[in-house]
């Protein structure tokens, strides 16, 4: 078998049909297809019991409900495919998805990464725009680690196609976000090839009330962990460019958890002022002891004195209409 495609579900009745029929209708089809079931209380287990029922590609696993790291986990022992991708339970894939990557895959990289669909909240759809060559050596694969770490590629799980050997041994952590970027981090440590594909064919839907789109309190806390693993990359790579690139991870961590002071709480509010004061405060001042402003660009240095305005005139105006509209 070729393909092996991860699906993990919880409670997403609303999309799963959708997924599922949209892996069932490939023009490619020597592939399976893992369901994980992570313990859901809706439909969801009905519908995939459906598709296991009525095609043998379609292989359906339970789990209580841990999480979407050991439902992932959990997939990856059952795996048979030559190669392994991932799907979304609330995503879904172009017809010709894999058909179209056949002639690379028959090349035998260890990884295949590709453009990728934006659909968010009903708006117009949108693609990625990331590009480079095909690397075939560790050299141009540490040489190219900049672009595709700036071009944000290491995020995404779902629009990678990866050789079964390359990730044997690896897991994912049980974190609420970051899971795929520590993956990758862990996969790139041992990636000799890496083809590209600018043709998307995923469709990754931004919705409202998925994971990521909710104010975490632990997101400084896992955007070390993903910061850790970036760290473990470059030394083990001896990269020339390690210390800028750790000072832009750690701007971007910043970045990061200061939109995210601005998502809903988990009931759906939005969080008071005196609350969004609070972290603006703490996280600035955890990401400035490790942020060299010496190696940042002008524009990066405006937003960090926006955010210390903000903190200091305690009213963070400016901020709360950038982000609660984005």
């Amino acid at each position: 078998m070729l393909l092996s495609i991860i699906v993990p579900f919880y409670n997403t009745e609303k999309y799963l049909q959708k997924t599922l029929k949209s892996i069932q209708n490939q023009t490619f089809t020597d592939f399976e297809c893992l369901m994980i079931n992570d313990g859901s209380t809706d439909t969801s287990v009905k519908i995939a019991q459906s598709f296991a029922k009525d095609d043998s590609r379609f292989k359906l696993f339970s789990n209580f409900h841990a999480g979407l790291a050991s439902a992932l986990n959990l997939a990856l022992s059952h795996v048979s495919g030559n190669y392994i991708t991932f799907c979304d339970s609330d995503d879904f894939l172009e017809p010709d998805a894999y058909q179209h990557l056949v002639p690379l895959i028959d090349q035998a990289p260890d990884l295949i990464i590709s453009n990728l669909y934006f659909e968010k909240y009903n708006q117009p759809i949108y693609s990625s725009n990331y590009h480079f060559h095909n690397l075939l050596n560790i050299e141009e694969i540490i040489n190219t680690f900049p672009l595709i770490y700036r071009q944000q590629m290491m995020y995404y799980n779902t629009n990678k196609i990866y050789r079964r050997e390359l990730v044997n041994n690896l897991h994912f952590h049980n974190l609420t976000v970051g899971l795929d970027t520590i993956f990758n981090y862990q996969v790139f440590s041992r990636c000799q090839t890496i083809f590209f594909n600018p043709h998307p064919y995923y469709h990754y839907l931004q919705r409202k009330g998925s994971l990521v789109n909710h104010f975490d309190s632990q997101r400084l806390t896992i955007r070390e962990k993903e910061t850790a693993a970036l760290k473990t990359l470059l030394h083990n790579w001896h990269a020339a460019y390690t210390d800028q690139l750790l000072n832009e991870e750690w701007f971007n961590t910043l970045a990061n958890v200061i939109a995210n002071i601005y998502a809903p709480l988990q009931n759906g509010r939005s969080m008071e002022l005196s609350e969004r004061l609070y972290f603006l405060n703490l996280y600035l001042t955890k990401c400035l002891k490790k942020i060299d402003l010496n190696l940042i660009t002008p524009d990066q240095l405006s937003f960090i004195h926006q955010i210390k305005k903000c903190v200091d005139n305690h009213n963070d105006k400016i901020l709360y209409k950038k982000y609660s509209l984005s």
